[in-house]
């Protein structure tokens, strides 16, 4: 699978300077593809410029909180089995839950 924002993408997005944490976020976004790809049940985006804004969004959205919370404190507030809200309201319009 192909991550859905570049690594340059993410780090403008959540404003991290340097090359520090290249290896954490690169492993972030990896989840984050995955977990909203799984979402949406998409697999069709092979190339990062083909990604819509709003998924890209919340992709980046769901990566930052992978770094913010390494211990999985934060997710304790998540529904199990569940993205978090935020990142399920900029993905729900876009899902389409009859597809399997």
């Amino acid at each position: 699978m192909t991550d859905l924002v570049t690594l340059d993408e993410a780090k403008a997005r959540l404003r991290i300077d340097g090359n520090d944490m290249d290896a954490d976020l690169s492993l972030a976004i990896a989840g984050a593809s995955a977990s909203v790809v799984a979402y949406l049940k998409r697999e069709d985006w092979t190339d990062p410029a083909d990604v819509p804004a709003n998924v890209k969004n919340a992709t980046i959205m769901l990566a930052g909180m992978f770094i913010r919370d390494p211990d999985g404190a934060e997710s304790q507030t998540w529904q199990q089995g569940y993205l978090p809200n935020a990142v399920v309201a900029i993905l729900y319009p876009l899902r389409d839950p009859a597809l399997e």
